[in-house]
C-alpha cells in the first residue's frame, strides 16, 4: 500500500523540480553570460533532464500500480499527455546541446555571448516548453477522473 503513495510524491516532487528548473533557465538566458551564469544554467538543464526522467519512470510505475494499462490506453487524455511529453523531450535537445558545447569554455572559466538568432531560438524553446508543461496537468487530471 506504501509503494503507490511513495511513487506517486517522487512523481509529483520530480514534476516541480522539472518546471522549476526550466523556469530558472528561462530567467538566467540572456545574450552574453558571465562563466558562473552559463555553469548555472548547465547544472539547471542537467537537473530538468534528470528530473524529466525520473517523472517518465515514476509516470510508467504508476500506470502498472494504479489503475493498470488498459485503463490508461484507453483514455485520450494519456495520449495527448504522452504526446506533450514527447515534444518538449524533443524541444529541449537544442537548449541541451548548446548547454553541452560551453562546457570546454565554463570549464576554462569564460563566460557565453550567443549571437541573437540563437539566444531568441533557445529563449522561445524554453518558452514553449513551459507553455506545454503548464498544460500537462489538465491532462493529467482529465485522465486521472476518467472522463472522456
Amino acid at each position: 500500500m506504501a509503494w503507490p503513495i511513495l511513487v506517486a510524491w517522487i512523481h509529483y516532487v520530480s514534476i516541480m523540480l522539472m518546471i522549476a528548473s526550466l523556469l530558472g533557465e528561462h530567467l538566467l538566458l540572456k545574450q552574453e553570460l558571465a562563466m558562473a551564469e552559463a555553469r548555472t544554467l548547465q547544472r539547471l538543464d542537467i537537473i530538468y533532464g534528470a528530473s524529466a526522467t525520473v517523472v517518465l519512470v515514476t509516470g510508467v510505475i504508476r500506470i502498472f500500480l494504479e489503475k493498470g494499462v488498459a485503463y490508461y490506453n484507453q483514455h485520450i487524455g494519456f495520449h495527448i499527455l504522452i504526446g506533450i511529453f514527447v515534444i518538449v523531450a524533443l524541444l529541449s535537445v537544442y537548449p541541451t546541446v548548446n548547454f553541452l558545447r560551453w562546457r570546454s569554455d565554463t570549464r576554462a572559466g569564460k563566460g557565453q555571448k550567443m549571437v541573437r538568432e540563437q539566444f531568441e531560438k533557445m529563449q522561445l524553446i524554453i518558452r514553449v516548453e513551459i507553455a506545454l508543461l503548464l498544460l500537462a496537468p489538465f491532462f493529467a487530471t482529465w485522465m486521472a477522473h476518467g472522463e472522456l
